[in-house]
């Protein structure tokens, strides 16, 4: 497992549940070229599972699943 993707997801989730509804995130999984963005209400991540709700949806998976992740607070 990518250490340095383990870290972005751990952060991403620390930000989200710091700043929840104010963050926006953007997962791409490997082998999609498209990206899924939204805006984070809360998150969690336990052991190589992690998952971010957006309102009524989830986004979820697994870390080896995953090729990037980015977070970043929404300014108003």
């Amino acid at each position: 497992m990518n250490p340095e993707l383990r870290r972005a997801v751990a952060h991403a989730v620390d930000l989200v549940n710091s700043h929840s509804g104010q963050t926006c995130v953007r997962l791409r999984f490997s082998g999609d070229p498209a990206e899924i963005d939204f805006v984070a209400n809360a998150a969690r991540m336990k052991d190589e599972a992690f998952e971010f709700q957006a309102g009524f949806e989830t986004y979820g998976g697994r870390l080896e699943e995953l090729s990037d992740i980015r977070a970043e607070l929404i300014r108003r």
